[in-house]
């Protein structure tokens, strides 16, 4: 029973030192240094940054955004 918990605590120290040692080789060679622009990369002329342009069938996402925006207001004068 106890060659299980031996192997088992070894397992985790593997794994744990797997993913320390994956954060160090990311953080070494730049993985992390623009994250910024890479969150932007999928974004074009066609589809700019903050605009909504995909649509869940059926549903009119203008009048989706307006909706939630007048219901924040309706909720901040409730608590003010």
């Amino acid at each position: 029973m106890s060659f299980y918990y031996i192997l088992m605590l070894a397992s985790m120290v593997i794994l744990g030192g797997s993913a320390v040692y994956a954060l160090y080789w990311a953080a070494t060679r730049g993985q992390f240094s623009r994250m910024e622009q890479g969150a932007k990369v999928i974004f074009d002329q066609g589809e700019p940054v903050g605009k909504v342009t995909d649509t869940f069938p059926g549903l009119d996402m203008e009048k989706e955004q307006k909706r939630r925006a007048e219901k924040g207001k309706k909720t901040l004068k409730r608590k003010v």
